[in-house]
């Protein structure tokens, strides 16, 4: 096999990879393993940056490995988030709680669809922002209650139609045009005093997940909550045609 084919095909391997950890999400969500199950997502959205990462570097982007990407996000951050919440919290909290599920996975599937559908747009001005919250973070957020509950705070088990909402209103986000940022454009080059920072602040947020993983996910859920607001000031900022703005893409 050639040289080149090999690394056209790591990203896609990655992507795989990442797929078996949302399946493997689910099956440990039955057997009621739920902290296993939360570990196999956050290892899937790490995949899922490093796929991406890898067909950049390798000049492997492909139609193939784009479809694959997105199915296996709807999996990932769509299927397995939404039927771990079910089974750990709602499961006893009748058709309102399966609805609300239901709503945040067809919802999931739904921004994927459109995400599709406008990969080859050429209409993009501005790389720094997606449209609306992306799956992986949608999944981070739907699990943010069970996340929670890790902590001894009980509050979706005690209040499930509050949670009901809060599921819906993180499917509603999914699919809205509010902007939010985009990390997927950044390059590294370490020799940038900038770039040593973000390296050092991710390998810090790394020892953190291994020390102290739920504190450490809330924690990075709740900073993605604030992000959103200044994410809108930022892309109107941009947007103010009595500012100077460079050509960045707003990418759905």
């Amino acid at each position: 096999m050639k040289k080149n084919s090999i690394k056209s095909m790591i990203p896609n391997i990655t992507t795989l990879i990442g797929l078996c950890f949302g399946i493997t999400a689910i099956r440990f969500a039955l057997s009621n393993q739920f902290e296993l199950s939360v570990i196999c997502i956050v290892m899937a959205s790490v995949c899922d940056v490093l796929d991406g990462r890898f067909s950049r570097f390798f000049k492997s982007e492909s139609r193939l490995g784009a479809e694959l990407d997105s199915l296996a996000d709807f999996l990932n951050f769509g299927i397995a988030p939404g039927l771990l919440i079910y089974i750990s919290i709602l499961q006893d909290s009748g058709i309102t709680a399966w609805i609300a599920i239901l709503t945040f996975i067809v919802l999931s599937c739904l921004r994927l669809a459109r995400f599709n559908v406008g990969i080859d747009s050429k209409n993009k001005k501005y790389p720094s922002f997606f449209t609306g919250v992306p799956t992986p973070a949608g999944a981070g957020l739907v699990l943010l209650p069970l996340i929670h509950s890790f902590l001894g705070f009980n509050w979706a088990f005690e209040t499930p139609t509050l949670t009901c909402v809060y599921i819906v209103i993180i499917g509603l986000l999914l699919v809205s045009k509010i902007p939010t940022f985009s990390g997927k454009h950044v390059r590294f080059q370490i020799k940038k005093f900038k770039d040593l920072k973000i390296i050092l602040s991710v390998s810090i947020v790394f020892i953190c997940l291994l020390n102290s993983p739920w504190i450490t996910l809330s924690l990075i859920g709740f900073v993605y909550i604030i992000s959103i607001p200044l994410s809108i000031k930022a892309w109107a900022d941009l947007s103010d045609p009595d500012k100077d703005s460079s050509d960045p893409s707003l990418e759905i």
